[in-house]
């Protein structure tokens, strides 16, 4: 019983230390900023940006092309070691949404704290669902009132 206790806390004590040779999942979510509700089949862009000095890895991809799911969320694995900073782009297919759907965020302040981008003039605190958590990245979007629909075509282009 002792050596089975034994075997069993070293495992346990192996998968906790090599928890930081992982690669940490990164999410992305794009929300409606008034309801909460998720803005799904957005294409997403990453780019993920080694500094002078920094290591990269091998084999990655520096730019990563996704597409947010039904809960408005899409993930990638950050390659080991990580790189500093990150940019993550969300391009909205309706042309009747409102967000400043771009984030360059250094991935220490990511992974420990979060960033929520709102679509500008309101607070984070104010929307729904609008909570920064550990490794998430939260735009929130908002529709254009119906003088930014009437307008929309005049100052398009």
């Amino acid at each position: 019983m002792k050596k089975q206790s034994f075997r069993w806390l070293v495992g346990l004590l192996l998968l906790w230390l090599s928890h930081p040779c992982f690669g940490q999942v990164i999410k992305i979510r794009v929300t409606d900023s008034k309801t909460g509700s998720p803005l799904q089949m957005q294409p997403v862009s990453v780019g993920l940006h080694y500094g002078q000095g920094e290591k990269a890895p091998a084999k990655y991809d520096a730019n990563l092309r996704l597409e947010t799911d039904a809960d408005g969320e899409a993930q990638f694995r950050l390659p080991e070691p990580a790189p500093a900073h990150l940019v993550a782009q969300v391009r909205l297919t309706s042309e009747h949404w409102h967000c400043f759907c771009m984030a360059l965020v250094a991935t220490q302040d990511l992974i420990q704290i979060g960033i929520v981008q709102t679509p500008g003039g309101e607070s984070a605190t104010s929307a729904t669902n609008a909570k920064a958590e550990p490794r998430l990245i939260l735009f929130l979007a908002r529709r254009f009132t119906f003088l930014e629909k009437l307008f929309y075509p005049l100052v398009k282009d």
